[in-house]
């Protein structure tokens, strides 16, 4: 029997309006997030750390970044080197190999860069950043915006009550 749907950070379900619909579904007393950036690993490499700019600058746009994703942004930054240097070594030297027996077999740095990318892959949704994760997110700058409509509708109270 499967287990259903992977849940969801909160952050996640307040930017796709699971609260707004549904009040009683909020924890209110789950930690808050602190939305400062954690500091890198010291041994990161530049492409890493190049990674890890750019995916905390995503997170902090969307209002869902934290020191607590610190593990994750490491796991992600790896991943991602790993997947990026089999991937050069795969172009440089070719997607199949012949074997002992002569036999065409898929390059044993081929399979590891798909395990790279499969687990890449498992850590973008936890971010809220992939793409059927993204649709499902609405931003809370909306919010903030001005309704054109709703103001509308004001100055129409307001002509009635006077």
């Amino acid at each position: 029997m499967g287990r259903g749907r992977k849940p969801l950070a909160p952050e996640v379900h307040e930017h796709n309006g699971s609260y707004r619909k549904n009040p009683n579904r909020e924890n209110k007393e789950r930690p808050v997030i602190d939305g400062l950036s954690p500091d890198p690993p010291e041994w990161f490499g530049d492409l890493e750390l190049e990674v890890w700019y750019a995916l905390c600058a995503d997170l902090e746009q969307k209002g869902i970044q934290d020191t607590s994703n610190r593990e994750l942004l490491i796991a992600y930054c790896t991943a991602y080197v790993g997947w990026f240097e089999c991937r050069k070594m795969v172009i440089e030297n070719a997607y199949t190999v012949i074997d002992n027996q002569g036999n065409v077999r898929r390059h044993p740095v081929a399979t590891d860069m798909h395990k790279f990318r499969e687990q890449m892959n498992k850590i973008i949704p936890e971010f809220g950043l992939s793409p059927s994760s993204r649709s499902r997110l609405v931003s809370l700058k909306q919010d903030e915006e001005k309704n054109p409509f709703g103001e509308l509708l004001n100055k129409l109270q307001d002509r009635s009550n006077n």
